[in-house]
């Protein structure tokens, strides 16, 4: 990445987002100079704005796979936006991309599974795994699928995943509580304001 005189942060925060969506549209040259411009910058910054530039971490890995063919730098930029946004389906999507580039199913399908653990409903995700076929590898890769260990840990395996992505819902569902507790007591308050303002009002206004 090169250095250079950085925009506000406001419009660095903008630029890398455009790169992301970039991305997604496979412009990978034109994001990947948008991300090399700005992303130091904003790593520089202050906490939230590191926060943010490790957010999009995972699409810069991305653009430098596809294009350089860098595929071990793009998981390790991938795996740094997971530190902090490990919930995020679009960064294992990302992941699993690059390990498709690599020419390593086994690896991408395990990461598909890895993001529908969070989002089971994941479109672009369900389209990758229905495209490229939802069966895993054994997890003794040198025994035989049915053999009895691969069935036993092919078993542990799932209800692993099925764990993480009941997880996964029960957080949605707080989340959306918390969403609605939110919007009720705003309503409540803009009421009680409302009530005040009418109360203040003289006789004959």
């Amino acid at each position: 990445m090169t250095d250079g005189e950085a925009p506000s942060r406001k419009k660095l925060k903008e630029l890398v987002m455009e790169a992301a969506l970039l991305t997604r549209v496979e412009k990978f040259e034109d994001a990947v100079k948008i991300f090399e411009q700005n992303l130091p910058h904003l790593s520089a910054g202050v906490d939230k704005d590191k926060i943010i530039a490790a957010g999009v971490f995972s699409y810069y890995g991305l653009c430098i796979a596809a294009l350089r063919k860098q595929y071990s730098d793009g998981i390790k930029y991938c795996q740094l936006s997971l530190k902090v946004q490990s919930s995020n389906p679009e960064h294992y999507e990302n992941q699993a991309k690059i390990h498709l580039l690599a020419r390593s199913r086994a690896r991408a399908v395990e990461a598909l599974f890895e993001g529908l653990s969070h989002d089971p409903n994941n479109k672009p995700i369900n389209k990758i795994l229905d495209g490229i076929g939802r069966r895993r590898e054994p997890v003794i890769s040198f025994l035989p699928r049915n053999n009895v260990l691969n069935v036993y840990f092919g078993k542990k395996r799932h209800e692993k995943f099925e764990r993480r992505r009941e997880e996964a819902r029960r957080r949605r569902q707080k989340q959306q509580f918390a969403k609605n507790d939110l919007v009720a007591a705003d309503a409540r308050l803009k009421q009680a304001q409302a009530r005040a303002a009418q109360q203040k009002k003289k006789p004959g206004e």
